[in-house]
């Protein structure tokens, strides 16, 4: 269990080194995923399609509050989470594995997805010359290449700057964080439009962005407890109690702020009550998905929020790790209810593809995740902030 310490002798200094039975169930979680997620493909393209999407937008959003945790800490200058940021720069190596699968689903399953496509959108305005296949493709493109650059570039410069030949690295570089906060959340509030907004054209909100940003950053936070508790279970302990009351601090404002956005955006679409916006929950309630919209609420909000209120339950792992886990399964059931019914339309159900995407997410999470643990040091010996960190008491 971790402890109230942690020291950087009693961690890996090179990789972690796993046996393969500590990854065997997750590869063959991952194989059944995929099984599940294919026949479900054959069985309704359209959901399968939609589970495709689903699985490239929740890995490629874990990637990115990976990037995001590193860069927030980077431009603050802080040091408090320097022990253990191999974890959040490990979990952007999801970034190009989320990458493929949104290539294929607009690709390859556009024509499910997307009712606009491939003739364009048809209507006057910006919004016509934005809805055009061509120009869509070409901006994913875009948003792609500018999330794996400042991937990559985020995490080659952590790794140089902390692996120096000295032993001694430099401090970190504010300015590769800043300039991705900067340019990084620009292109995360047009792919959220263009990738699940664009789902009904018809509709649209100015709050959508920073909402999609409230989604993937709590479910990041999630994610790394996770990590870093499997981890802890397998030998390889890098965050303490201090550590764990911080992320448990910050998971539970994150909850809090989703939960913010999540009721400014439907307060201001009931109270101005225009057709154009009020669709996205006429059209949901409608059909029958109101009460997993409660439930969505209910998971991503209510229980994090209460349950986190103590200082005791943000230093316990045990609950740390299960709070996290009902947040995993609230945000896939909140991306669900944002996909399916523009896509699949009817009543909620669930079926193979959903099952086999979720399942998917969750292996390669882990797999990818503890496949980039092993290429470097578990711990940035050569940070100058690594004696903070270690010694860090909130």
């Amino acid at each position: 269990m971790i402890g109230q310490t942690t020291s950087a002798s009693a961690v890996a200094v090179a990789g972690i080194n796993l046996t393969g039975s500590s990854t065997r169930g997750l590869r063959w979680l991952a194989v059944l995923g995929a099984l599940s997620l294919a026949l479900g493909a054959v069985m309704d393209p359209q959901r399968g399609w939609a589970s495709v999407l689903f699985c490239g937008v929740s890995l490629l959003g874990l990637g990115l509050a990976g990037l995001y945790f590193i860069a927030i800490h980077d431009a603050a200058d802080a040091g408090w989470a320097t022990a253990f940021r191999r974890i959040p720069e490990a979990m952007m190596g999801l970034i190009p594995v989320g990458s493929l699968f949104i290539l294929l689903a607009i690709t390859l399953g556009g024509r499910h997805l997307y009712s606009w496509l491939p003739d364009g959108f048809g209507g006057e305005g910006f919004k016509g010359l934005w809805l055009q296949s061509g120009f869509f493709y070409l901006r994913s493109v875009i948003y792609l290449a500018v999330f794996g650059f400042f991937g990559w570039a985020v995490r080659r410069s952590s790794h140089r700057r902390t692996e120096s030949p000295s032993g001694v690295g430099s401090k970190p570089g504010r300015g590769l964080a800043a300039a991705f906060l900067l340019l990084g959340s620009v292109t995360l509030t047009l792919a959220s439009v263009d990738w699940l907004q664009s789902l009904e054209p018809h509709w649209f909100s100015t709050m959508w962005g920073v909402y999609e940003f409230a989604n993937l950053f709590a479910a990041g936070l999630a994610a790394l407890l996770l990590l870093a508790a499997w981890l802890d279970h397998h030998g390889y302990s890098v965050v303490n109690r201090e550590h764990l009351f911080d992320l448990g601090k910050l998971l539970f404002a994150m909850s809090t702020f989703w939960m913010y956005i999540w009721f400014s955006q439907a307060m201001l679409i009931w109270y101005s009550n225009l057709a154009e916006e009020a669709i996205y929950f006429t059209d949901r309630l409608s059909l029958g998905w109101g009460p997993m919209m409660v439930v969505s609420v209910l998971l991503n909000w209510v229980v994090p929020f209460f349950v986190l209120m103590s200082r005791r339950a943000k230093r316990s792992q045990m609950i740390l790790v299960r709070v996290s886990m009902v947040v995993l399964v609230g945000h896939a059931l909140d991306l669900f209810v944002e996909i399916l019914p523009p896509v699949v339309g009817g009543k909620p159900s669930f079926g193979l593809a959903e099952v086999g995407a979720g399942l998917l997410v969750v292996a390669l999470l882990f797999l990818v995740s503890l496949r980039q643990l092993r290429q470097a040091a578990l711990v940035p010996l050569g940070d100058p902030y690594l004696e903070e960190s270690l010694h860090y008491h909130s």
